[in-house]
Order: C-alpha cells, then sequence, then structure tokens
C-alpha cells in the first residue's frame, strides 16, 4: 500500500490584527499582479464541535502561484482558529491549505497515523474545508479544501 501525503499547497494564510495595514506592507514588498482588494465576508464554522459565525475582513490574491489568503476578524460569536490565533499575541502565517478531492482519506490517514484530527470545518458555497489540529507540531495548521 502506497503512503498517502499531500503533493502540494496551494494557499498561504495569514492572520492579522489591521488588514489595512498588513495589506499595504504584502502590497509593497510583494509584485502582485492586480490591486489588493479587501472584501468582507461571514462564515459559518464548526470549531471543536460547535457552531460559530464570524464576519472579517478577507484578501484573496494569485502571488507565484499559489492562492494568498490575509483575514482580519471584525466580529464573532465564539472562539474559531482565527480569533484564538489573535487571542494567543499571533499574528502572520496560519495555515498552508491544499485543494484535494480525497480529503476524508486524507484526514482517515492523518489521524490513523499521526494521531491528528480535524478541529474546525467549514463550507463556503460548493467549497469545504477542514483544519487539521497541526498547529503545536509544524508551527501552522493545515487546511484541506474540497470541491
Amino acid at each position: 500500500m502506497s503512503e498517502i501525503k499531500l503533493e502540494k499547497f496551494d494557499q498561504i494564510g495569514i492572520v492579522v490584527k489591521d488588514i489595512e495595514s498588513a495589506a499595504k506592507i504584502f502590497g509593497g514588498v510583494m509584485d502582485f499582479k492586480t490591486k489588493l482588494n479587501i472584501v468582507e465576508q461571514s462564515s459559518t464554522v464548526w470549531y471543536k464541535g460547535k457552531e460559530v459565525t464570524f464576519q472579517m475582513k478577507k484578501v484573496m490574491q494569485n502571488f507565484g502561484g499559489k492562492q494568498f489568503e490575509i483575514v482580519e476578524i471584525i466580529e464573532s460569536n465564539g472562539d474559531h482558529l482565527y480569533l484564538d490565533f489573535i487571542k494567543e499575541g499571533n499574528e502572520g502565517l496560519h495555515h498552508l491549505g491544499a485543494y484535494t478531492k480525497n480529503a476524508d482519506e486524507l484526514i482517515e490517514h492523518f489521524k490513523n497515523q499521526y494521531n491528528i484530527e480535524v478541529i474546525q470545518t467549514g463550507k463556503a458555497g460548493k467549497v469545504k474545508f477542514d483544519y487539521l489540529d497541526t498547529k503545536k507540531t509544524l508551527g501552522f495548521y493545515l487546511e484541506l479544501i474540497s470541491f
């Protein structure tokens, strides 16, 4: 049986306290091909088994063949990965995301092989995302993004 591994990552997720300042700095040091647009978006996720809704400001931009995501939380009705990250005093790299067609298989493999659990899930339209609880071992979360 061949070992199951991620072959690449597709998204770099950054969480910040002030997205306008962060976008100005990232736009100044990285050669984005288009202007960085900040949009507001709401999201509902399941974090540690509880449903949580929050409002965020977000930038989604291509950079170097990857999706570059910057997030600032505006308000929330409970805790979730982004909010906990900020409450812990962190800013910066939050997650690496990988597009996959076999998220369930990867989740099962990582759970059995490395005792890595899913800590947060959600949907945005047809897109499903699962965050694996890898921060303590890798220094960031792994996000599995499936369509």
